[in-house]
């Protein structure tokens, strides 16, 4: 089983990230309308969608949706969260990102970096194989990925704090060009001491240039942030890449 696999499909990865910034998301969401318009893009397929917060939204601004995650867990409660709020044009499948479906959608997103899972380069370009496939000339994937030097210089090496009677302790560092967080839970709230690693392979946008060229893709645009920035290689936290498949 891989990292991913174990770590998204536990409970406590819910619970240390319920409160994630949903005004970033909402930014986000915002920014794609601008350069995805539902009227030229509405089929929109969000790889790596988690738990389909991204995916709501767009589905309540209108576009069709399909998100697809390998985590079971995480597309089980996307499922829930899409039926609550009576939403019939979004769609949730378990499925590797790397093998794609067997349709074409008028793009595809793949945000907040979930992308970079393997060691292998070869293993994470799989992924832009699969973007390939299911996207026609001329179609746009969208990629919000975090910025790698920013990473290098502004990392935290350790955290750690409680919720609900458990505590947790962060441990980051980066080796061979892979940045590590790993993740241990203990105290009254877990019945034994549990530990995750989720680990993201640092690329930078030289790096995207080059593989995007060779599969006839281009970058168009790239922002620094999700309210469209220009993007600073030093400073910027985010690296929001507008790619057109030629």
């Amino acid at each position: 089983m891989h990292w991913f696999e174990e770590w998204f499909d536990s409970p406590l990865y819910d619970i240390l990230y319920a409160d994630r910034n949903e005004k970033e998301a909402a930014e986000l969401v915002q920014l794609i309308s601008r350069i995805l318009p539902p009227e030229k893009y509405p089929h929109l397929l969000d790889l790596g969608c988690g738990r389909g917060r991204h995916s709501l939204v767009l589905a309540e601004k209108g576009y069709q949706m399909t998100g697809i995650d390998l985590a079971e867990e995480a597309i089980r409660i996307a499922k829930m969260k899409a039926e609550e709020r009576e939403l019939d044009n979004v769609e949730f499948l378990v499925s590797d990102m790397r093998h794609p479906l067997d349709q074409q959608f008028d793009a595809i997103l793949n945000l907040f970096t979930s992308f970079g899972y393997f060691k292998s380069d070869s293993e994470n370009r799989e992924v832009f194989g699969s973007v390939n496939e299911m996207l026609p000339s001329d179609g746009i994937f969208f990629m919000d990925y975090m910025n790698a030097d920013w990473v290098y210089n502004n990392f935290r090496p350790e955290d750690e704090g409680e919720f609900r009677d458990i505590h947790y302790r962060i441990r980051r560092y980066v080796e061979e060009d892979i940045i590590y967080k790993e993740i241990r839970f203990d105290g009254d709230g877990v019945e034994e001491s549990l530990s995750y690693t989720e680990q993201v392979k640092l690329y930078d946008l030289e790096w995207f240039l080059e593989t995007f060229n060779s599969i006839g893709f281009e970058i168009e645009q790239v922002f620094g942030n999700y309210s469209g920035g220009a993007f600073h290689p030093h400073s910027s936290t985010r690296l929001v890449m507008v790619v057109r498949k030629q």
